[in-house]
């Protein structure tokens, strides 16, 4: 994985929107760069559209114009053009707070005004790679056989409609949670967990929507849904599916507070609290397909001290995060979500300098320790210090160990 990450003897095909002709120098920057690109500009949206429908590329490039809500619904439909394709946006400070977390929901990198070829080619480049791992054959194979939902789980889909529309309100909000009556009460019975520490009882679905937000709420019907469709097998015992699934609930936690000290934006709180809940779905996908060949690994991994992860790249060539990665990809979730979800073990193969969903969800899985498993199998991340200081915030650490200790006490209290 780490050598097709940071191999670089690609040809990539990089398009671009470019109907001001303000990057007009930039195919000469890349021809004078490191940078081996097929870059091609396109003055128009119907141009760039006509090209995508008939050659496939890596990644388009789509600089941001005041009409936001056009440039999303554009970036959206190349999204559904080419779903394997990289996308980006360039310079997106001047809009509201709402555009830029639709933005966030469907491009995987939101560069500023400024950047340049050198600034964001490395980075790019990491994406793209990233993304062919996701999509190659066997990984998309596993994944369809081991019986995965073709599409997201309506509810989600339906929240994600609602979120999007800017005109939902809170009524309509609860109408779509209130459909599935189990959702509803997985929902309630976690708001309600010492793992949100709230000081009162909450009652209904409105109130939860309102100590909770949308978002959040949206990622705890996915995360209800998605716990109901991997269950344990009736003779599962080398370690309990709902230790996991509630400690999945505290890493997200940890990791949306972790995003707050952090000064991140609420769209990479929002990010984080699903990655985090998340993060180990390939662990459930993987013990519930075949639950036998899955305690073997966990043996394996003990008995040769090994992470869990690398005893099932060697065995299946993928790991838990590429299974969870690939599903989620399928769906269209947040770029930075799948990213997070897939690396949360092995963030040095990241190509970010700054602090990221991924920095999040990766010291929260490594503070918070892992669920108890048959043999003593270690579930949870070790702390990457190479990756910390690579992202330059090795100085929190030591305040991040304070918070985690908090949420480890909630865990004690809820077992």
């Amino acid at each position: 994985m780490s050598s097709a990450i940071n191999s670089s003897l690609h040809n990539f095909k990089v398009v671009m929107l470019d109907a001001e002709c303000r990057y007009a120098n930039w195919a000469g920057d890349i021809a004078a760069s490191d940078f081996v690109w097929d870059f091609v500009r396109f003055d128009s949206r119907e141009s760039l559209l006509l090209h995508l429908e008939e050659h496939i590329c890596d990644a388009v490039i789509i600089p941001c114009s005041m009409r936001a809500q056009v440039d999303i619904e554009l970036m959206a439909k190349i999204a559904n053009v080419q779903p394997t394709l990289v996308r980006v946006f360039i310079g997106a400070e001047y809009w509201n707070a709402a555009q830029k977390s639709n933005a966030a929901d469907v491009a995987h990198r939101i560069y500023p005004s400024s950047v340049n070829i050198e600034g964001m080619g490395e980075s790019l480049e990491y994406q793209i790679k990233l993304l062919k791992l996701l999509n190659r054959n066997s990984l998309q194979a596993y994944v369809g056989v081991v019986g995965c939902l073709p599409s997201p789980p309506s509810i989600y889909r339906q929240l994600t409609a609602a979120i999007n529309s800017d005109r939902a309100d809170l009524g309509e909000i609860s109408e779509i949670v209130e459909q599935d009556p189990a959702v509803v009460a997985q929902i309630m019975k976690q708001v309600n967990s010492a793992f949100f520490g709230f000081e009162r009882t909450i009652v209904n679905v409105n109130e939860a929507i309102s100590m909770l937000g949308v978002r959040n709420l949206r990622s705890l019907a996915l995360s209800s849904q998605l716990n109901d469709q991997f269950k344990s097998p009736d003779d599962w015992q080398a370690f309990s599916f709902e230790k996991l699934h509630a400690r999945s609930l505290i890493i997200a936690r940890l990791a949306q507070s972790i995003c707050r000290r952090a000064g991140a934006s609420k769209v990479m709180q929002d990010q984080a609290f699903l990655a985090g809940l998340l993060h180990d779905l390939g662990v459930l996908i993987m013990a519930s397909n075949n639950p036998e060949q899955y305690k073997k690994l966990l043996n394996y991994a003990v008995k040769k001290k090994k992470p869990i992860y690398l005893v099932e790249k060697a065995a299946f060539g993928f790991f838990h995060g590429e299974v969870a990665g690939a599903l989620l990809a399928l769906w269209n979730l947040p770029p930075q979500v799948i990213e997070a979800v897939m690396l949360h073990h092995v963030p040095h193969l990241s190509k970010d300098t700054s602090f990221s969903v991924l920095t999040a969800v990766h010291v929260a899985d490594a503070m918070i320790p892992s669920v108890h498993v048959e043999g003593e199998c270690n579930l949870a991340s070790n702390l990457s210090l190479r990756y910390l200081d690579q992202v330059g915030v090795m100085d929190e650490v030591p305040q991040w160990r304070i918070v985690a200790n908090e949420y480890r006490v909630r865990m004690v209290s809820n077992s």
